[in-house]
């Protein structure tokens, strides 16, 4: 009896394990059927068969091409790729059956040919991407696009697999991790093993979390090479790589779960999409990647992009998302406006040092950095003169196209927004892969419609304090106790953008059209491109409206030295040699039409009713402070424990802190604040007004811990 109960259950077990396996093997065909049909999709044919025909013809008898130079070990542009890439273009041929019998088992020869030969050569970059990230996943792809065809002999099929065996994906961070456990995803489906698929999609998933290292953070911006701002960049490849592989596993026991599908359609839809403007993305959310050509266009992430574009693969991934998506894909495909479906929203990242500020009729967004994040990297010859980006930084946009590959031609000391030294020439960026910040009172406040950032300056011998105070058709940019003893002229740019339209000045009492340089000292606003800029408290305007040259060389020397110029509209406060506590003060109000301008009231009656509604209360070493009347509403940057009195409220504070005080003109007026430097675990504020007397000073808890920075509400009553 014990004998057919042991042989009972020993058969049980037998059967249960060869379902189980079979089930897996299932499992692995589903998963590697999708891969070679998202592979093989997409692919012009004639172009294909056209490059696949020549590549064959050059093919040596060795199974290597004389063009190629295999001893490279170039960072960028890296030679013995195109190798890999040229096999794979022979895989795809042969994946596709697009030859007769007699042409495709040629091809299936010169195939095996060229990957012996790259076995023998195994070049090396100096770059490690290229070995542990490119070449293994090019590897991976052109032995799933011939795993049908049995083409490749089982001792060269694991002798690639063991070189494809690259990188620590464990250590690895961030999109990195992702692209690694992509390529072990490949390995796990050609070898079939099932204790590699496992670790490789736990891996895989990973970075769908939120921490404070690198990638995702718990302001959902996203961080990497340290603590650096990678919102595109680095943070598009996470978003393509993780679509893309939750698309592969669908319905499989593999599938992405709930949880981490929600933290991945949250940074799409609530933080990356919100930094594209119409067709193109806000210039400082790209890292060093400014420096390359197209970046800021978008239109790849549409249909126009292919089936397996990241919006499609998002849709297909979570359906629910599909009207949030495709509102968002006719804005870039530009078959609705800028402005279809934009809702007001206000956010700071109070880990990337990066606000965010968006209104259907514009965006306007800020780069910072403190001594806790990064300046953006000059790398691989990239970036190579974008030191000052993060001083500040102002993204202005209507259209979108604002500074769409304006790089080249831009005067890279006149970044939008910063202060800075006046050079005669672009300076160089000298130190690689970042260089931290050295500020602490660095961040802001937001109730998520509005809000006020603050930047303290210190840099390159210039000092200064700068704040920007956002309102639902202005933004006050407001800044003080500037100061420096560099050689050169001191200048806070207002904007460096492409010219479109005419240029009108209003000074000294007339309306002038500017056509080339303009400098004077009593301008009450400009107006170019349908946005206003007043100047309540004048200050010496420099202002060109004409042709700049350049080369994206210049800037990246990966790319071409070819001269690129263009009509650009450069306007900033030129704050002369030596200044000691200088400031300035401007409103920019985007969305104002030449129509509108030029009509019976035009735009000195809007400059009027703009600086109506809005009160400049301080602009000074100490505070900061704008009110709105019309949105009864004051925003103040505390830099020391004071207090603020007007004639109809007042504000004190014990510590320094970045605050919003909404329905002041009410008796349960709302207070957002938090702490900059973000060392503080609590504060007291004192408010009172005529409809609301309030004697002791309230205790404010300030977030902590993964929060530190994070505005905190409290209303009085």
């Amino acid at each position: 009896m014990k004998k057919f109960v042991c042989r009972f259950y020993g058969v049980l077990g037998l059967f249960c394990l060869a379902i189980s396996t079979a089930y897996g093997q299932d499992e692995f065909q589903v998963i590697e059927s999708r891969i070679a049909k998202y592979l093989k999709e997409d692919v012009d044919i004639s172009q294909l068969h056209q490059e696949v025909r020549n590549n064959a013809l050059s093919l040596q008898y060795n199974g290597g091409w004389s063009a190629i130079d295999y001893s490279s070990q170039a960072e960028t542009s890296w030679a013995p790729l195109g190798h890999l890439n040229r096999v794979k273009q022979f895989a795809l041929v042969l994946a596709l059956n697009e030859a007769n019998e007699v042409a495709q088992n040629k091809l299936a020869v010169q195939t095996i040919h060229a990957l012996r030969y790259w076995l023998q050569q195994n070049p090396r970059s100096s770059n490690w991407f290229q070995n542990d990230i490119a070449s293994p996943t090019a590897l991976g792809e052109i032995m799933l696009l011939l795993k049908n065809r049995n083409a490749l002999p089982p001792a060269l099929q694991d002798s690639l697999l063991n070189l494809m065996n690259q990188g620590d994906v464990v250590r690895a961070i961030g999109a990195n991790k992702s692209d690694i456990a992509i390529h072990m995803m490949y390995r796990a489906c050609i070898s079939r093993d099932k204790a590699l698929m496992d670790s490789a999609v736990k891996q895989v998933f990973m970075p769908i979390s939120l921490g404070n290292k690198e990638g995702l953070q718990y302001d959902y911006s996203y961080r990497q090479h340290g603590p650096q701002l990678q919102i595109a960049s680095y943070g598009q490849v996470f978003l393509s790589g993780e679509y893309k592989v939750a698309s592969w596993l669908l319905g499989t026991t593999y599938a992405i779960q709930p949880e981490k599908l929600k933290i991945l359609d949250q940074y799409l839809t609530g933080t990356y999409l919100k930094t594209i403007r119409g067709r193109y993305i806000d210039f400082n959310t790209e890292g060093r990647g400014i420096a390359r050509n197209d970046i800021l266009d978008k239109i790849n992430i549409t249909s126009k992009g292919g089936k397996h574009s990241l919006l499609g693969l998002a849709k297909e991934v979570n359906p629910e998302n599909a009207v949030v998506l495709e509102k968002a894909e006719q804005r870039i495909l530009q078959l609705q406006g800028p402005s279809f479906d934009v809702e007001p929203a206000h956010i700071h990242f109070y880990k990337g040092d990066y606000t965010l500020h968006n209104r259907p009729a514009y965006s306007f967004n800020v780069r910072t950095v403190s001594k806790r994040t990064i300046r953006t990297e000059y790398g691989n010859k990239e970036n190579l003169t974008g030191k000052f980006l993060p001083d500040g930084s102002t993204n202005i946009q209507r259209s979108g196209a604002e500074y769409f590959n304006i790089m080249p031609v831009w005067e890279w000391d006149k970044i939008p927004g910063i202060t800075g030294r006046d050079y005669a020439a672009d300076q160089r960026t000298t130190i690689e892969w970042g260089e931290r910040g050295v500020g602490s009172f660095v961040g802001g406040a937001s109730d998520g419609k509005y809000g006020t950032t603050v930047y303290q300056l210190d840099y390159n011998e210039v000092t200064a304090k700068k704040a920007w105070f956002f309102f639902d058709d202005e933004v006050v940019c407001l800044g003080t106790d500037i100061n420096s003893f560099a050689k050169e002229p001191i200048a806070t740019t207002i904007n460096q953008a492409w010219q479109k339209g005419p240029v009108k000045v209003f000074n000294g009492g007339k309306l002038i059209n500017v056509n080339g340089r303009f400098i004077a000292n009593d301008v009450k606003w400009i107006w170019h491109d349908s946005i206003a800029y007043y100047f309540p408290n004048q200050g010496k305007i420099s202002l060109t409206n004409e042709k700049q040259k350049g080369s994206w060389n210049l800037i990246n020397a990966n790319r071409s030295k070819s001269t690129v110029e263009g009509k650009v509209f450069k306007l900033w406060f030129d704050h002369g040699v030596d200044p000691v506590k200088q400031s300035y003060a401007y409103i920019v109000k985007p969305g104002i039409s030449e129509k509108e301008l030029m009509g019976d009231k035009g735009l000195a009656m809007s400059a009027m009713r703009t600086l109506s509604a809005i009160s400049i209360l301080r602009n000074t070493p100490e505070i900061q402070a704008v009110e709105h009347v019309d949105l009864q509403m004051v925003q103040v940057v505390f830099y020391e424990a004071g207090s603020l009195t007007t004639q109809n409220f007042s504000i004190a504070v014990d510590q320094p802190c970045v605050l919003l005080i909404k329905a002041i003109k009410t008796r349960n007026p709302i207070l957002y604040l938090s702490d900059p430097t973000q060392k503080l675990t609590d504060l007291h504020v004192t408010f009172s007004s005529e409809f609301l007397k309030i004697m002791e000073p309230v205790p404010i808890s300030l977030p902590q811990g993964d929060h530190k920075g994070a505005t905190v509400s409290f209303q009085f009553n």
